[in-house]
């Protein structure tokens, strides 16, 4: 055989025959040689012979540094952080804990427990819309935001498997019940407001026999609309609705201002009726203070006391009169009028004292010097009248009768 040939029919390319034979089989003993090979040596020494040298490491020593490596990645791995907002759920090996895990930084052992964290302090909201019947066969567009908060984080994982598409379903049912039983006008107009309360009311008493760990917040209506179809219909209505409750508001304000006019005006006479009693009360107690003074008196002298209050009561009367009536004894009545007498003493002064100011003002009086002022002559009308009895002579030795009269 040549020395460079292969020997063991090609199987070994060493020619001095020193390679063994490769293994080339996976089993589990050519694995463990392998291992062998890599941490232990068996070295020939000069005198032909074999001695056992062990490996600078151990197998051992390895496995378990390993072994630690992993149990701190393990260990580490199970520190998670909760927010403010946020709660946890535990589940170990599947099975739901009833703990629930505070915010901050927590930890739990990895692959034995999962922890499932849900947002219980923010507000979730779906919306349902769809065209809907209403209590009068007509057919409206409704659409309505729900916004609920999630107060059980296990009931909300656990008790429903999907606790929002549940929700929808129980808002579509709650909102079409009592859309039905709702006619159009009040969808559209003044009875939204009744219609969200009943539809929340509805919506809570459904969701409560699931237990789904939630409650509702607060539940709008979006838009409620009739079809295309019918729309400009609706808007003519709708205007027609506006101005009619325009007109009433105007009218309601009217009313309140006719209304406090009223009263202020009632207020007016009632205050003055008052100061009117107060008035005639105190002129009353003036009369009677008088009369108690005057008492003494007329009876002393009854017929002076008599003349005295009449020539009093005269003046006043007739301080009060434009027009004096005097009438004799031979029949004739004589009218003064007082008021056009009057009116002529005024102009008279006002005229005297134009030229006053203008011979004042003027350098030249001469001229002015020659103007005579008018001279008004008060008429005075003779009519007969019936003569006048006995009683109305009552002051002694006079004949003459003053008679009040109008203008």
């Amino acid at each position: 055989m040549a020395w460079n040939q292969p020997g063991n029919n090609g199987q070994d390319n060493d020619p001095w025959g020193n390679n063994k034979r490769k293994k080339t089989s996976n089993s589990p003993d050519n694995i463990l040689e392998k291992l062998n090979n890599l941490f232990k040596k068996q070295p020939s020494n000069n005198n032909g012979g074999s001695n056992s040298v062990k490996a600078p490491f151990n197998l051992s020593a390895l496995l378990g540094g390993i072994l630690l490596l992993i149990i701190g990645i393990w260990f580490i791995s199970g520190f998670y952080t909760v927010n403010q907002s946020q709660r946890g759920v535990i589940t170990r090996f599947g099975q739901v804990q009833s703990e629930i895990v505070q915010p901050g930084l927590n930890w739990k052992p990895s692959l034995v427990d999962s922890v499932h964290l849900v947002d219980t302090q923010g507000t979730q909201s779906l919306n349902v819309h769809g065209f809907m019947i209403t209590a009068g066969e007509n057919l409206i567009f409704v659409e309505m935001n729900v916004q609920y908060r999630i107060t059980n984080p296990i009931k909300y994982l656990f008790n429903v498997k999907s606790v929002e598409d549940s929700l929808r379903q129980a808002a579509d049912s709650a909102l079409r019940t009592e859309v039905s039983s709702s006619n159009m006008d009040a969808i559209l107009t003044d009875g939204r407001a009744e219609l969200e309360t009943r539809t929340k009311q509805q919506l809570v008493d459904t969701i409560s026999n699931y237990d789904m760990g939630i409650t509702i917040v607060d539940l709008n209506f979006q838009s409620a609309r009739p079809p295309e179809e019918v729309q400009e219909s609706y808007n003519d209505a709708n205007r027609a609705r506006e101005d009619r409750d325009r007109e009433i508001n105007k009218a309601e304000a009217d009313k309140v201002q006719i209304i406090q006019e009223a009263e202020g005006r009632a207020a007016k006479i009632l205050a003055d009726a008052d100061s009117y009693r107060v008035r005639v009360e105190l002129e009353a107690q003036g009369d009677v203070a008088r009369f108690e003074k005057l008492l003494p008196e007329y009876r002393n002298a009854p017929e002076i006391t008599k003349a005295r209050l009449y020539i009093e009561t005269m003046e006043r009367i007739l301080a009060n009169t434009n027009k004096v009536m005097v009438n004799d004894k031979s029949g004739n009545l004589l009218v003064l009028p007082l008021e056009q007498m009057l009116n002529s003493k005024n102009t008279n002064s006002n005229n005297d004292m134009k030229i006053e100011q203008s011979n004042l003002n003027t350098p030249n009086n001469s001229s002015i010097n020659n103007v005579t002022p008018p001279v008004v002559t008060p008429t005075v009308t003779q009519t007969n009248a019936i003569p006048p009895s006995d009683n109305t002579n009552m002051l002694r030795g006079s004949n003459i009768n003053a008679i009040r009269t109008g203008r």
